[in-house]
């Protein structure tokens, strides 16, 4: 709730009561910047609680004006996936609108060139020997407010942390900073911007960077989620045509 609050223009955490005993059914939070609304946090006792959910959430996008809403879903979690892509009477349509990529990159990686990075706030500009501008981003600290905690790691990863060091401990609060509006004029300016980010002062042993489609030419661990439009009004056939900037900074 507090993350909510802190980066977007207007959000709601909302509970849904049963009328009989108002006991809690169900939760789901909604956060809206530019007019855009996520979805997030969804959660009922029964499908049958659904509904109520979605009234609410609903409703709190249409007085706020917003003029798109999209949620992401685990790309492992194919079960919700499916219950999603089935058209119901009780809850709006999920149109499928890409991946979201979001990469987990070591801290103090190699530096290989001699390009140089300049800080201006939250801004970093990265240059070249000749003082030309070949990659820019934002670096923001989100820990404080964003709290992770590892809970446990599936096998694959317990296997990997015998010989990757800065993967964090079971029960550990997460540290890390986030890389946001990211540009460079290539693969080449991308590279050497992550090797260099990688080095900024910064609590933590990782950072994370990714969004739709990403791509990351340095070594990184990753996860996938599906990115879904919320139809509310059930009159889309698919996402062609809409425009949505996504960012790992923004979930």
């Amino acid at each position: 709730v507090i993350s909510l609050a802190k980066e977007c223009d207007v959000s709601v955490f909302v509970v849904a009561r049963d009328d009989k005993d108002n006991k809690i059914v169900g939760v789901g939070a909604c956060a809206i910047k530019n007019k855009i609304a996520y979805l997030t946090g969804l959660r009922a006792r029964r499908r049958v609680n659904i509904p109520k959910c979605y009234a609410l959430l609903g409703d709190f996008c249409k007085a706020n004006d917003v003029k798109l809403t999209y949620t992401t879903i685990l790309k492992s979690n194919t079960g919700v996936q499916k219950m999603l892509e089935k058209e119901r009477a009780s809850m709006p349509n999920y149109v499928r609108f890409g991946e979201c990529i979001v990469h987990i990159i070591r801290k103090h990686l190699r530096i290989k060139d001699k390009n140089n990075l300049i800080k201006a706030g939250n801004n970093y500009i990265l240059e070249n020997h000749q003082g030309e501008i070949i990659a820019n981003c934002k670096a923001i600290e989100q820990w404080g407010f964003k709290q992770c905690i590892v809970k446990h790691y599936g096998w694959k990863i317990k296997v990997l942390k015998t010989f990757i060091g800065w993967i964090p401990k079971e029960g550990e609060v997460l540290k890390f900073f986030t890389l946001a509006d990211v540009k460079a004029n290539d693969g080449i300016a991308l590279e050497s911007l992550l090797r260099h980010a990688s080095n900024m002062d910064f609590a933590g042993n990782f950072f994370l960077y990714g969004g739709i489609s990403s791509i990351c030419p340095v070594k990184s661990l990753k996860y996938k989620s599906v990115v879904y439009i919320v139809d509310w009004e059930k009159k889309m056939q698919n996402a062609e045509g809409i425009e949505l900037k996504l960012e790992v900074a923004d979930l």
